[in-house]
């Protein structure tokens, strides 16, 4: 059997509250949804923000919010970050992430599927999705 992989969907945008970690694609999808454009540019035609919205409604309706995305420590008060994955056994989860990014790079973003095998320390896990705790050196291991 080989070892649990992981799937994340990231956008070109930097995530401000985990130095060297893209933000995933929900963040373009909702601007675009909402008619703005992640930091400026053109609005997304009406026909692509609906689908969009038909996309993040499916994820509303079917994937559970992790209840918990960091951890605080003794040693610092900051508290450490994670990020949300994919995992490669959640097949329609990940299939309606690709029509996801796909809508949204239709719209202008980009949108790059990364894969992992260590994503960091995982601090949640559910059948669908792990938060993790990216590696201090922001190297993922595949």
């Amino acid at each position: 059997m080989s070892p649990q992989k992981y799937i994340r969907f990231v956008s070109p945008y930097p995530c401000r509250w985990i130095p060297g970690a893209q933000r995933g694609f929900f963040y373009p999808a909702y601007c675009l949804r909402d008619g703005m454009r992640p930091r400026g540019g053109e609005v997304a035609p009406d026909w692509l923000r609906g689908a969009i919205g038909d996309e993040i409604a499916w994820f509303c309706d079917y994937l559970d919010a992790p209840d918990r995305f960091g951890v605080v420590t003794r040693k610092s008060p900051r508290a450490y970050g994670g990020i949300c994955w994919f995992r490669d056994d959640a097949h329609t989860f990940v299939s309606h992430a690709h029509a996801l990014a796909a809508l949204i790079t239709e719209a202008g973003v980009p949108i790059e599927r990364v894969e992992a095998a260590r994503p960091g320390t995982i601090v949640f896990r559910d059948n669908h999705q792990i938060v993790a705790i990216p590696p201090r050196d922001g190297v993922y291991m595949n």
